[in-house]
């Protein structure tokens, strides 16, 4: 499986899961928010990879999707 930016985030959520979980007793995520969080990660990445076949297209595409969904979620959570 080659490396991509989705992959790398779903790395960085599950690395801050459970040291966010280890201070806090109530976390902000759930395990099943996670997982399902991580599913939609998946099928993303996976359908990313199927539409496009060179690498550099796929990480920029990927990259501004996580930075479109970033500034969507800093939107939403201000509002």
């Amino acid at each position: 499986m080659r490396l991509t930016p989705i992959n790398i985030v779903s790395a960085c959520l599950i690395a801050w899961y459970f040291v966010e979980d280890m201070d806090d007793k109530n976390p902000l995520l759930s395990v099943t928010a996670l997982i399902s969080l991580l599913v939609v990660l998946l099928l993303v990445d996976i359908f990313f990879r199927i539409i496009m076949k060179q690498d550099k297209k796929l990480w920029l595409y990927e990259f501004a999707f996580i930075v479109l969904v970033a500034i969507l979620t800093l939107i939403i959570k201000i509002t």
